[in-house]
């Protein structure tokens, strides 16, 4: 998901993850929290994530809105 990425972002997609689709820990827990504007870059995307979690038989939670600190 690394080339999904916000204009004018120039991070190597190589070595680096889309601000939309991140892997955290949350209460050590290991997530990968997923930035619903996805769905308005490219719905297929949100979709392959989303179904790639129910494939695979991975717990999905709505959560509230999380703020990811973004590279500057």
């Amino acid at each position: 998901m690394a080339h999904f990425r916000p204009p004018g972002d120039i991070g190597d997609p190589r070595f680096t993850y889309s601000p939309y689709v991140r892997p955290v820990v949350i209460a050590q827990v290991k997530c990968v929290v997923i930035d619903t504007r996805l769905r308005e870059l490219d719905p297929r995307a949100l979709d392959f994530v989303l179904n790639f979690a129910k494939d695979n038989q991975l717990p999905i939670e709505e959560a509230c809105e999380f703020e990811p600190k973004l590279p500057t």
